[in-house]
């Protein structure tokens, strides 16, 4: 039976890596393996085919009664960061007139960053940006524990109080590592930032099975966040250490993070994220830049939540352009650039 994506089997090597980082997917391995990969990423969308009257078939999602309300976690124990992205109903949906009538095409959906906040569940005092997040335990304030016992309270109660009221539909939860920047130790705050992300995805499971909360988890890979937002030779540029190339990437995502939600072009800020914005976003100079993203405490782990949720949404919609336009997609994508859609 003839598959409507077996298009991808005359694409080229980069044709279709082009492809696997637009949509989210492992993107360094051969043709044999990205061709699957590729498709296995794109079969929800077929379970919602249907043939339109001209016989060609289009990606149509279930209607949703709400909106989508997505939650990006950066993952940290003294600075994990999180923001609130919400999305209407009609995103995802088919929106291109028919090429019959002559209508001005819609204007991009884009979605609103309405909280945006870092919070140090280690300890009693919030961090007071966007929210008025507090977590508290009477056993941290005699000394910083890191026990399972004080730590499943901490993933429980920044759930219950903090996440569920934004009534969130996509929970984005950044994937650790045992390495970073190249070291061969795994040190011991790594295992303890790991110990927390499996207890918030334990908490978040039992919440599903009681029927508390019915949305989805969404693991994310920050190395494929960062290949999309920083072209590949930006990331591996020049020689050196890791850790040197790695400190080059952070302040270029930093840079985006900034240009992004100063010209409002790939997201609206609304609530109480303007806060932030305003205290990072409005300032000239690198020294009253720096100054400025010092006081809201780790810049680079509020940028690297926003980056990471706004690529989820780029990867979904990216997902029905690749479903519906086929080779299309192709003239407009060109090698290492692919966070636009294309073109009706």
């Amino acid at each position: 039976m003839a598959s409507r994506l077996d298009w991808l089997r005359t694409c080229k090597l980069s044709q279709l890596y082009t492809i696997a980082r637009a949509i989210g997917t492992n993107s360094s391995s051969t043709r044999r393996v990205l061709i699957p990969q590729i498709q296995h990423s794109l079969s929800p969308l077929e379970e919602n085919d249907s043939p339109t009257a001209n016989g060609v078939s289009k990606s149509r999602p279930k209607k949703r009664k709400h909106g989508y309300n997505i939650l990006s976690i950066d993952m940290g124990i003294r600075n994990l960061a999180y923001c609130h992205l919400t999305l209407p109903h009609t995103w995802l949906l088919p929106s291109s007139p028919p090429p019959e009538k002559k209508q001005q095409p819609a204007e991009p959906v884009i979605p609103a960053l309405t909280s945006w906040a870092r919070i140090d569940v280690s300890r009693t005092s919030p961090i007071r940006l966007s929210t008025t997040t507090t977590i508290t335990d009477p056993l941290a304030v005699r000394k910083e524990s890191f026990q399972p016992p004080l730590y499943a309270r901490y993933a429980h109660n920044f759930i219950t109080t903090s996440i569920l009221p934004l009534k969130p539909t996509h929970i984005l939860i950044e994937r650790q590592r045992f390495r970073s920047m190249g070291g061969t130790a795994v040190q011991e705050w790594t295992l303890r930032v790991n110990m927390f992300e499996s207890m918030l995805y334990a908490t978040l499971h039992t919440l599903q099975q009681q029927g508390r909360w019915k949305g989805e988890v969404v693991p994310m890979d920050p190395s494929k966040v960062s290949r999309f937002w920083v072209n590949g030779e930006e990331l591996v540029e020049g020689k050196g250490r890791e850790r040197d190339k790695g400190e080059k990437t952070k302040k270029r995502k930093m840079g985006i993070a900034r240009e992004i939600v100063r010209k409002g072009e790939e997201v609206k800020v609304e609530g109480m994220a303007r806060e932030v914005v305003e205290q990072v976003a409005g300032v000239e100079g690198v020294k009253e830049r720096n100054k400025a993203e010092n006081g809201v405490g780790k810049f680079d782990d509020l940028a690297d939540c926003l980056l990471q949720g706004l690529a989820w949404v780029k990867w979904e919609e990216n997902k029905r352009w690749v479903w519906e336009k086929g080779t299309d997609v192709l003239d407009h994508w060109k090698p290492r650039v692919s966070k636009e859609a294309p073109p009706d």
